[in-house]
């Protein structure tokens, strides 16, 4: 029998560490904004400017330079380093360029882009390159094997793609060709424009609105549709700092479905609440007398346990796979704490 997520809490003991978290992209006209990875708030932080021309894809090295790429039709891209913290943009190479939609840096801070190479003709072949920014020179892998690639990310050595048509995919970086990661998934119901992966393994995307991407299901969970501004320019997700409490599902309703978290402390026990209900819901704090006191949930006071979890030495656990009825899409919030540190993970909605 399920019991409420306040009276879960009592037996366990905690402490309140809490730490932040965003991510950062940019918009068709060269402005930076920081997202709140948790509630997908937004916050301008400045312009790159250099306009009427406009923005092009983003990405950031390892050492936590951002990259930018910004052009005009039938005109070569320039790459620019932005400032994370003003937006600022710097001259950094000429390209040969004039179709640049993603950008990634793989292994060795090698930088991966796609090029339509007929942009802007909507049936331009798509070509995967790499290019040198300290001399421009460009290496071509191949013709990538899918119709419109709006972004790239690379996770454990792999490179992620999102195929306007197919949704998730992954790029052989030697050969340029694809996989469809879920044949059944396309994307979500917007054209998603950005991904990022956290360090941990978690996938953001953005279009109007911040979701969650299952990399090996494919699947999405909404985490809020609030974001005012449409058009990212196919704009990459730059993780901020630290790795985010990251909560999302895997597997379809009317089947088999896990959940997954990452970012929590190592051998932790999190709590995984649940609500009925696909509106607005929350925010319910946690009262005095109870561990983590104070403490606001994106759910309402009706919420209740699912499981608790405990977490490996990464700060990732799952569920196994259980059977989820068709009527839990759209229907169904899901968000965790973290019973370590008092940390609240994203809220989702189960959409798929």
């Amino acid at each position: 029998m399920q019991q409420t997520l306040l009276a879960a809490f009592m037996a366990i003991s905690i402490s309140t560490n809490i730490s932040g978290q965003e991510l950062k992209v940019l918009d068709l006209g060269g402005n930076l904004f920081s997202i709140d990875a948790k509630t997908a708030e937004l916050q301008f932080i400045g312009s790159a400017g250099l306009l009427p021309h406009f923005w092009n894809a983003m990405a950031m090295d390892s050492q936590g330079k951002m990259y930018g790429a910004y052009g005009r039709y039938f005109a070569p891209y320039t790459i620019y380093e932005i400032d994370p913290n003003t937006g600022q943009a710097t001259f950094v190479v000429q390209t040969s360029f004039i179709g640049v939609r993603g950008m990634a840096f793989g292994p060795g801070d090698v930088l991966y882009l796609t090029n339509e190479r007929d942009a802007p003709l909507i049936a331009s072949p798509v070509d995967l390159h790499t290019l040198d920014l300290s001399t421009g020179a460009t290496s071509l892998i191949g013709e990538l094997d899918a119709a419109r690639v709006q972004c790239l990310d690379f996770f454990n050595g792999e490179l992620f793609g999102n195929d306007s048509d197919r949704g998730l995919i992954k790029i052989d970086m030697n050969t340029a060709l694809t996989t469809d990661v879920n044949p059944n998934s396309s994307e979500p119901p917007t054209l998603t424009v950005s991904l990022c992966f956290s360090d941990s393994g978690a996938l953001f995307y953005v279009d109007s609105s911040l979701w969650m991407i299952d990399p090996q299901q494919g699947t999405f969970s909404l985490v809020n549709p609030a974001l005012f501004l449409p058009l990212w320019a196919e704009a990459e997700f730059i993780e901020g700092p630290e790795d985010p409490f990251a909560l999302w599902v895997g597997g379809e309703t009317d089947g088999p479905m896990s959940v997954h978290l990452s970012g929590a402390e190592p051998n932790s026990n999190v709590a995984v609440a649940w609500e009925r209900g696909g509106g607005v819901s929350g925010p319910t704090a946690i009262p005095a007398g109870f561990p983590c006191a104070g403490t606001e949930f994106n759910l309402t006071s009706g919420m209740q346990v699912l499981t608790v979890l405990n977490t490996d030495l990464s700060g990732a656990a799952s569920t196994p796979p259980q059977f989820v009825p068709a009527g839990a899409k759209r229907t169904v919030h899901l968000q965790a704490i973290d019973l370590t540190n008092c940390e609240t993970s994203n809220r989702i909605l189960i959409s798929f």
